[in-house]
């Protein structure tokens, strides 16, 4: 961990927290803050307002709308200031569609971080606006949620299926994994039909290799288990601090925003979720 004392100075722009008072977004924006300590970077504090009448709506009432939300972002950012001292933490008021505003402003952004429901979901559901920006976001998106399992020795977990995404997410998951100090399970699942001696998806081994020379102090261990993918995935992250995959496996249709395993997964995954995408590399790798 980067000591307090540190001198240089806080890498801009950094992390981008949607934000709208709820208590998953303000879950949010502490797991936001803790990580950009260890990323040595900044943290802009999102807001996106627009009342449902919107078109057409007077100047008078527009204001109201926006000093109401403009208040909740000040108590926001004065919020995070006092959680952690030293953290540059930046407010952006934006109008608009949420899901739109905040794929726009990702496209400078390391991460997206959004809670796991926003105000007005039902029960367990997934926001609209978390589903959103999961699918359409110009950067790696993280849905931030209270891990079951937390003790030292919790795992990160990468699924792994060959495509470009998903070594995308490799590179995620190894990052995080040296900024946490917790160890890796890179996890495939055995397609139905395939004998338990079927090679692993090529590259494999050399990405590890690359990536293991790179972050050598992570322990990182290969898995395979039979099943589908999702079942595989979702059941590994019952004891994970995080789980990370790509926006769409190698078997995913280039004209979707989400595959079928990463959007069931985004919707059930009971721990942090982070999903990597084409559009956008991971930014600010050391």
């Amino acid at each position: 961990m980067r000591a307090d004392h540190d001198t240089r100075p806080w890498r801009e722009p950094g992390l981008l927290v949607g934000y709208d008072d709820s208590d998953d977004a303000r879950f949010a924006l502490g797991w936001a803050l803790a990580e950009a300590r260890l990323r040595h970077c900044a943290v802009t504090v999102c807001d996106v307002w627009s009342p449902p009448w919107d078109a057409g709506i007077d100047d008078l009432t527009a204001n109201l709308f926006r000093s109401g939300e403009s208040r909740i972002l000040g108590e926001a950012v004065a919020m995070a200031r006092r959680w952690e001292h030293g953290i540059p933490v930046h407010p952006l008021l934006l109008r608009g569609f949420p899901v739109t505003e905040l794929r726009n402003a990702s496209s400078q952004a390391d991460l997206l971080v959004v809670g796991s429901r926003g105000h007005g979901a039902i029960g367990h559901v997934l926001g609209s606006v978390s589903a959103g920006v999961a699918a359409h976001a110009l950067c790696p998106v993280v849905i931030a949620r209270p891990p079951l399992a937390h003790r030292p020795g919790t795992p990160i977990v990468a699924g792994f299926d060959g495509s470009d995404l998903a070594r995308q997410a490799l590179k995620i998951a190894y990052w995080e994994a040296e900024l946490h100090n917790a160890p890796l399970i890179v996890l495939r699942a055995l397609p139905p039909g395939a004998g338990c001696n079927d090679p692993a998806e090529p590259g494999l081994d050399l990405d590890i290799d690359r990536l293991g020379a790179r972050y050598p102090s992570v322990r990182c261990r290969v898995e395979t288990s039979p099943g589908k993918p999702r079942d595989v995935l979702l059941e590994a992250a019952q004891n994970a601090r995080m789980l990370v995959v790509g926006s769409r496996g190698a078997g995913g249709v280039r004209s979707l925003v989400l595959g079928s395993v990463s959007q069931y997964l985004v919707h059930h995954a009971p721990c942090t979720i982070v999903i990597a995408h084409h559009r956008g590399a991971p930014k600010g790798h050391p």
